[in-house]
Formats: structure tokens, sequence, C-alpha cells
């Protein structure tokens, strides 16, 4: 029984990492779009009443990505980078100094650079917009509207509703607030060359099978013994850690 609940916890994590590298490849394509293709900034989550609840770290450079995220529950601080030239994603354990080495789907890729919306994890999702207007945020012009988001996963249907901020120089939403008020807002924007190093792995790192924080799964129970994922109470408590969300939910 202590392995069934490895394992869940084991799938819980690795469902919150699979999460956070789609957030981060939804930021470095939707980059693309923006007349700024250099720059950086801080994704600062905030709760209902606006305290700030973390702050994560971003950077872009011609299609490139890096986005530094504290630690999370027992999660220790990863930066994932985004290299759509080289068709590669590298999760990057800080405090192992690992990291784990994935393949950019190019199709995915194509797809999302057309103004879809990120595949979720075991599922897919479609996005309805509706426009708002248009608002200053942070010193930029911006589009606001509302992004209605239907995401199926195990044949279940969840829809989500959140208002957005976009301004033409990024397109990497400048703000974005769920309907229960929580917010991600993206500040402390600076124009600019970004240093070519923060788009490699660091030196002296080694490469691991397995994602950050996650155990070696080759000694963990066969898959038969999860819990039934067709009921959706497995799930419970799978989500986001707090104050992270993907973009549109």
């Amino acid at each position: 029984m202590q392995d069934m609940y490895g394992m869940r916890a084991a799938f819980r994590k690795a469902l919150i990492v699979s999460c956070l590298a789609v957030a981060v490849l939804w930021w470095a394509v939707a980059a693309w779009a923006g007349s700024v293709s250099d720059y950086a900034g801080d994704m600062v989550s905030l709760d209902a009443a606006g305290k700030v609840e973390n702050t994560s770290r971003l950077f872009f450079s011609g299609g490139k990505a890096r986005v530094e995220i504290p630690a999370q529950e027992d999660m220790g601080p990863m930066v994932i980078i985004v290299r759509p030239d080289r068709k590669v994603q590298w999760m990057i354990d800080v405090k192992a100094r690992t990291y784990f080495e994935q393949p950019l789907d190019e199709k995915a890729l194509a797809g999302m650079n057309r103004g879809g919306a990120p595949a979720m994890p075991m599922g897919e999702s479609t996005v309805k917009e509706e426009p708002l207007g248009s608002e200053k945020v942070n010193g930029y012009d911006t589009r606001k509207k509302r992004v209605t988001v239907t995401s199926r996963m195990m044949g279940h249907a969840r829809t989500s509703v959140s208002t957005v901020w976009t301004a033409d120089e990024f397109d990497v939403p400048l703000r974005e607030r769920g309907e229960t008020g929580e917010t991600e807002e993206f500040r402390n924007i600076k124009v600019g060359a970004q240093p070519a190093a923060l788009f490699e792995v660091p030196q002296g790192y080694t490469r691991s099978k397995n994602m950050p924080g996650m155990p070696d799964m080759s000694g963990m129970p066969d898959m038969k013994d999860m819990p039934d994922m067709k009921d959706m109470k497995a799930l419970e408590g799978m989500g986001m850690p707090p104050g992270m969300k993907l973009p549109g939910q």
C-alpha cells in the first residue's frame, strides 16, 4: 500500500511538472507573435485578495525561452528552457544539478504557432475568445478579452473562464485573471538582448532519465496497480501548485 501511495505521489508530481512545461512552451510560442523578441520579466502570481504567492522569472530571445520557477510544495526550484531551434526542451533541477531532456513535437509547435491552445497532458482543449475592449497594463496598451477553455481528459470535460490582457509588443499575457480572482501578471519587463548562456544547460550538470524531483520509476509497481483513472476522484488534489496555473485557466 505504501508503494501505491508513492506511485500516486510520483504521478501527481509528474503531472505538475508536465503542466509547468506546457505553460512554458505556450509562453515561448506566444512570444513569437509579439513585435519584441528579446526581453525578460517577472510572472507574478497573486491570490484573490491581491497577495503575492510566488514569482517566476521569464526570459525570451529570438524564440528561445527560459523560466525560473521557485520551489513548489515538495519540489525544489526548477528551470525550464525551450529551444525550438534545436527542437528540444530541458527541465533543470537546480538543487540536484541535473537536467531532463525532452524533444519538442513539431506538429504541436506548428499548431500553437497558428494561435491554437496548448494541448493538455493526456487530453485536448479548445479555446473561445471574446473581445472586451482595451486597457493599459503596466504602461502598455493591451487588448482585453474573455477566454473560455474547454479541456477534455479521460472522457471528462472541464470548462474554465478567465480574463486576459495582451499587448502587441509581447503577446505573452501581461495579466490574466481567473473566475475566482487569482491573477497572473507580467511585471518588471526589460526589453533588450539576453545572455546566450541563459538558454543552455549549465556546465557541470548531469543528464537525468527522470523529470526534476521524480524518483527512479524502475522500482515502482506496475501501472495496473494504480487507482482506476476513469474515476476522476483518483485525480483529486493532483492540480497545479498554489499560485501556478496554465494560460487560459
